[in-house]
């Protein structure tokens, strides 16, 4: 299944992405406090001293994405545990953990829902949001992928 999504239009295809899923749906409150908190470290994300052209979301209350344009300035490893930080912060700030990778979301009709990855081995045909994606075109072009 092939979803086209017009996220972080000023940046190309080739940029890269962090997916970070919460282990629960964030209320509208916490996606608030996350958007907050996200916007004040994306202002200062940098590698090197040169300040990374970069983006983030939340989608569907549960997946924070971050986005650099690494052909303006590259993420570098200390760029990287950054941003790892930041998340691991707003997590520890909310209660939530976006770092449970046995868990995925489930796509229906425009629905999530999450489940352990083994629900996803075991029942064929779910559609799910895929982790692995690493650039912007995989997320936009490619993410929901079926089992």
């Amino acid at each position: 299944m092939q979803q086209i999504y017009s996220l972080f239009e000023s940046f190309g295809n080739s940029s890269k992405v962090w997916l970070y899923f919460a282990d629960r749906r964030l209320t509208n409150e916490e996606v608030s406090i996350c958007s907050a908190d996200l916007n004040s470290f994306n202002n200062t994300w940098s590698a090197h001293g040169k300040k990374l052209h970069s983006g983030q979301t939340i989608l569907f209350n549960h997946v924070i994405v971050l986005v650099v344009d690494e052909n303006t300035e590259a993420a570098s490893g200390c760029s990287i545990d950054s941003s790892v930080h930041a998340i691991k912060k707003i997590g520890a700030k909310i209660n939530v953990d976006f770092f449970n990778r046995l868990n995925v979301l489930t796509w229906n009709n425009g629905e999530v829902d999450i489940v352990p990855y083994s629900v996803i081995r075991k029942n064929k045909g779910l559609f799910y949001l895929n982790p692995l994606v690493s650039t912007l075109g995989e997320l936009r072009e490619n993410w929901i992928i079926q089992s």
